[in-house]
């Protein structure tokens, strides 16, 4: 198995937030608005757009505000220049080109600035930073970023006012609650996306774009790896089948549907988290094709 990007929670935020339903709710969250989802317009920065440079996510808000939004895995005091960076960007590429030199004001949408940290360095739970921290000395350009705390704790009230914040919290606590357990990094992904899958966490985005999440987090499937990853569980599963059924009928008996059945459970498993044909799973775990029918008609069953 490929190693995980160490950034899996960056671009899992921006994937997941960018569901304009998702969005609504955050949006909803930050500025208290009651918003539907035609008041929402997505702005956000490509690096195409921005030399190489990206913002997690912006919104449009009924064209009259801004709201850019970055995820922190580490902190950074200087994301009050950054969003300044930003916002200079985006009034650039919505705003008429000749409308600084009319006479009469234009009026240009107002921008709101949020971080949301939920890196393992102690962070309090909200914090106001500005631009003017940065100067040596009094300037006339003042810019204002409210960062919050968004690591999961169930007593968030910031999470319990935004569903889908609370559950990309929860997905993030449960990969490092895995990774705590010594697990490596890409089985910890994987086994927090089944235990949220199982507990409706995420479980619709999860279930719609499940090959995007696996692509996005470098979990690379290395088919010798996959086939040693799945093959023990099935093994573990296999011998206590086996141990069950060879009490009953047999010791080799049991042992050999013991195993049958682990294998089939590990397919299943796999076609489920993957979402990849049985085919290409039976491939992955070396399945004999002689054996593929066996399994087909097992998994169906």
């Amino acid at each position: 198995m490929g190693q995980a990007k160490r950034t899996y929670k960056d671009g899992l935020f921006r994937f997941y937030m960018r569901e304009p339903e998702n969005s609504l709710s955050l949006c909803q969250a930050f500025t208290d608005l009651e918003l539907a989802l035609e008041d929402i317009r997505e702005c956000t920065l490509e690096s195409v757009m921005f030399h190489s440079r990206r913002n997690d996510l912006s919104l449009f808000l009924r064209n009259r505000l801004f709201t850019f939004f970055e995820h922190q895995s580490t902190q950074n005091e200087n994301m009050p220049v950054r969003m300044l960076l930003y916002l200079a960007a985006v009034y650039q590429s919505i705003l008429p080109g000749n409308f600084i030199y009319r006479a009469k004001r234009f009026p240009c949408p107002a921008p709101r600035f949020f971080m949301l940290y939920n890196g393992t360095d102690p962070f309090p739970d909200k914090k106001v930073m500005k631009l003017s921290d940065a100067f040596p000395m009094e300037g006339d350009v003042e810019l204002t970023v409210t960062a919050y705390n968004i690591n999961y704790d169930e007593h968030n009230e910031l999470l319990n006012r935004c569903r889908p914040l609370h559950d990309y919290s929860l997905f993030v606590h449960r990969v490092g609650e895995n990774r705590s357990r010594g697990i490596a990094l890409d089985q910890a992904i994987l086994q927090a996306i089944k235990e949220c899958r199982a507990d409706g966490i995420m479980a619709d985005f999860l279930e719609k774009h499940h090959g995007e999440v696996f692509d996005m987090v470098s979990l690379k499937w290395d088919e010798d790896e996959a086939k040693k990853f799945y093959e023990s569980e099935a093994r573990a599963e296999g011998r206590a089948e086996g141990r069950a059924e060879g009490r009953a009928e047999g010791k080799a008996e049991g042992k050999a549907e013991g195993k049958a059945e682990g294998m089939t459970e590990a397919i299943r498993s796999l076609m489920q988290t993957t979402g990849w044909a049985i085919e290409r799973v039976m491939e992955a775990l070396k399945i004999p094709e002689v054996e593929w029918e066996k399994y087909k008609a097992a998994v169906q069953d």
